[in-house]
């Protein structure tokens, strides 16, 4: 059963819903009932483009803090800790990434251990501690925001 809607609307909407219904190969009176239902459908479905708008922002947050964790992250990975035996200068992360030197292969983890042979390369202490600080800190904050993200 059909029913019938008499409304008045202004020019320029009359003129779009007859391009809609020239463009789809309808008549006005389908175009008016498609458009309709199309419009209904949003407006009811409202309240969940919010909800996933809202989450959206969310998601932005928390991506902008995990750059910005990545970000510090990188920048200590790139601070000098100490020599190797071949005189190259090793990093954070030569360190804890590849665990060698650069240039000759080297593990530089025995290092840490402090075995007193200068032959062996060199750890600058007095980095060491802060390096290991701030990177504990920024893994801190990627569990936080990993943790946040799973409410």
């Amino acid at each position: 059963m059909t029913s019938t809607i008499y409304a008045r609307i202004d020019s320029e909407l009359k003129e779009a819903t007859d391009r809609y219904a020239a463009d789809h190969g309808m008549s006005l009176a389908s175009a008016v009932t498609d458009l309709l239902g199309r419009g209904l459908e949003a407006s009811s479905g409202e309240a969940s483009i919010q909800q996933l708008e809202a989450h959206a922002r969310e998601l932005d947050l928390e991506l902008t803090r995990v750059r910005d964790t990545t970000a510090t992250m990188d920048q200590r990975l790139k601070q000098v800790l100490g020599t190797c035996q071949c005189g190259t200068k090793f990093t954070g992360f030569d360190l804890l990434i590849t665990g060698r030197c650069p240039k000759c292969s080297t593990g530089v983890a025995s290092l840490l251990a402090g075995g007193g042979d200068s032959s062996a390369g060199s750890l600058n202490r007095n980095e060491l501690g802060p390096f290991m600080s701030g990177i504990g800190v920024a893994i801190a904050l990627l569990i936080l925001a990993y943790a946040a993200s799973k409410e």
